[in-house]
């Protein structure tokens, strides 16, 4: 059984993985406020689970991997000591990566209904596949074919500058500029950003990511305008990075944005975005997308790495 550990911006998600049928489950799913003190979240889980024995522990946080082997999260004052999760899980070891590696470890091994097709072609087996999520922040990794398996490439491609590329998209940009300096892809495609569109658009009216997507779906026009806005601009900006990595095995979306917004998604929308890049219109569309359906993709990954590392557990 491993204990495996999501820490993100906004919640940590605890779970023990644990492999039935080829897929891995996972039992006593808990989702929780992440705290600056992540050893207490552990301690307090484990308590009520019983203490169980625990044959691996891995975690994964939302920011990148320092070469001392912790994690200081991009958008929370929390830092992931190995060490310290250790103790607190009563292992000796402990993994810990990028949570995005996380999920891009989970693609190649997930149940094919956890993979929700929104367009292009069909998948190059041997090529490097594109992992993207708009939640709390902007995730980017990607995956690159190895023999044997695959070789996952974490990044923080979520901070590069975001390009405007029309009338629209400038008019936006300069608002967002002039509001907040720099303009990344993360202070625009993520839930805090999806706000400042909308602060911006709105001429300074305040909502939160969710009910600036419910208004859009009830067909308000300053809210319909900025979800179309965000999601071809997502579109473009994941573009960009399949050019970049030669993402010709598909590009994935996972994250607490649009699998959240489900049938509310536009593929058109984003594969418009996606696709408009002369002269590789024809290369671009030819590469699949998919939107990561699977509730817990980053804990799966989680399960996959840590079985990798330590196949009898």
């Amino acid at each position: 059984m491993i204990l495996v550990g999501d820490v993100g911006g906004t919640n940590t998600r605890l779970a023990f993985a644990v492999q039935r049928g080829g897929a891995w489950r996972f039992e006593r799913l808990a989702v929780m406020p992440t705290a600056t003190d992540v050893s207490s979240l552990i301690n307090r889980y484990l308590l009520e689970a019983g203490e169980p024995k625990i044959g691996a522990v891995a975690f994964c946080g939302a920011g990148p991997l320092a070469t001392d082997g912790r994690i200081q999260l991009t958008n929370r004052d929390t830092v992931l000591e190995p060490d310290l999760i250790a103790r607190a899980a009563g292992v000796d070891t402990a993994m810990l990566v990028n949570d995005f590696a996380a999920v891009a470890a989970a693609i190649p091994e997930l149940p094919g209904d956890a993979l929700m097709p929104i367009g292009g072609g069909a998948c190059q087996p041997d090529a490097p596949r594109l992992v993207i999520g708009a939640g709390t922040g902007l995730g980017v990794a990607s995956l690159v074919p190895a023999v044997p398996g695959w070789i996952v490439v974490p990044g923080e491609g979520g901070h590069a500058d975001l390009a405007p590329v029309d009338d629209e998209q400038c008019q936006a940009w300069k608002l967002l500029l002039a509001a907040h300096g720099r303009v990344s892809a993360e202070m625009v495609l993520s839930g805090p950003g999806l706000e400042r569109l909308h602060t911006a658009l709105a001429k300074g009216q305040q909502r939160c990511a969710a009910e600036i997507a419910e208004a859009a779906w009830r067909g308000e026009a300053v809210a319909a305008k900025v979800v179309q806005l965000f999601t071809r601009w997502l579109g473009s900006f994941a573009g960009n990075l399949a050019l970049t990595v030669g993402a010709q095995g598909g590009v994935y979306l996972a994250g607490g944005i649009v699998p959240a917004w489900g049938g509310h998604f536009d593929p058109r929308l984003f594969r418009q975005g996606f696709e408009q890049k002369p002269p590789y219109v024809d290369w671009l569309r030819r590469i699949p997308s998919f939107v990561v359906t699977h509730p817990q993709p980053g804990l799966y990954g989680l399960a996959v790495l840590a079985a990798q590392r330590s196949p009898r557990n």
